[in-house]
């Protein structure tokens, strides 16, 4: 971990002398929302992976005050400038891809392609009411929550699979929920990237889910929209395609690195 601006910002990095690449985790989780990914990726692919913790999870700390994307993408980039990283990817899953597309938007000349996962710009009305659920659920039982979240955000066909250790996932995706989840939850129902999608200049892919019941893949064509150049791709997949279909991800983000 790091001190950037009196806050510390936590991080794991893996890979070898490859390209940067900066991967930044969605809402209740952490730097570990990647590894299926990370791990789908062809064996000859040479990346250096740099995963953040976003503030309120694992080491990073949370600030007196609201979450603020901007800041939270200024320090991003100060974290790969800190490891010596003048040049890099960067890919956000959720909230995650959020931050990623604010980071290219106000870091041009060091971003080199951007991957935006079940992203959005603003939160519409049933986002808005899914994320005050969330909230509600964590407060009352992170377990509980999970148990919801499970259900919600992967499709049936992952439950047929998983119907008999579901009990297990519950229990252990229920202790991985992040202590700034609130926070991280209140920066969803605000956000608004709008002004800033017009500043992507870096070749941008764009990931939706056909299935996601969190962020339509609607969301995902708006953003195609507005990012000039960029290219949109739907996987059959519910919200948590990361955990579901990993290797599917890391089919699609594996070429986009490897072409810019």
């Amino acid at each position: 971990m790091i001190r950037i601006d009196g806050q510390t910002v936590g991080y794991e990095t893996a890979g070898d002398d490859g390209a940067p690449v900066l991967l930044l985790h969605g809402t209740t989780m952490s730097h570990t929302a990647f590894d299926g990914v990370r791990a789908a990726m062809p064996a000859d692919a040479s990346y250096q992976f740099v995963m953040m913790d976003l503030p309120g999870s694992v080491e990073s700390s949370l600030p007196d005050g609201p979450l603020d994307i901007e800041t939270i993408a200024a320090h991003a980039h100060a974290l790969m400038t800190h490891l010596g990283h003048e040049r890099y990817h960067v890919a956000g899953f959720s909230i995650g891809a959020l931050v990623a597309a604010v980071v290219a938007a106000k870091q041009q000349k060091s971003v080199r392609s951007a991957t935006l996962v079940a992203g959005w710009i603003a939160a519409d009305e049933r986002m808005r009411a899914t994320f005050e659920l969330w909230r509600r659920l964590i407060a009352i039982d992170p377990k509980l929550f999970m148990r919801y979240a499970l259900v919600d955000g992967f499709t049936a066909a992952w439950h047929d699979q998983m119907a008999p250790i579901f009990e297990i996932a519950v229990d252990v995706a229920a202790a991985t929920v992040a202590p700034g989840s609130a926070a991280h939850i209140d920066l969803d129902l605000v956000v608004d990237i709008a002004s800033y999608l017009d500043k992507v200049v870096a070749p941008t892919l764009i990931i939706g889910g056909a299935e996601d019941r969190w962020v339509d893949v609607v969301h995902s064509h708006a953003l195609g929209n507005a990012i000039k150049g960029s290219r949109v791709k739907v996987l059959a997949a519910g919200h948590m395609m990361m955990a579901e279909q990993p290797t599917e991800v890391a089919a699609l983000l594996h070429p986009h690195l490897s072409a810019n």
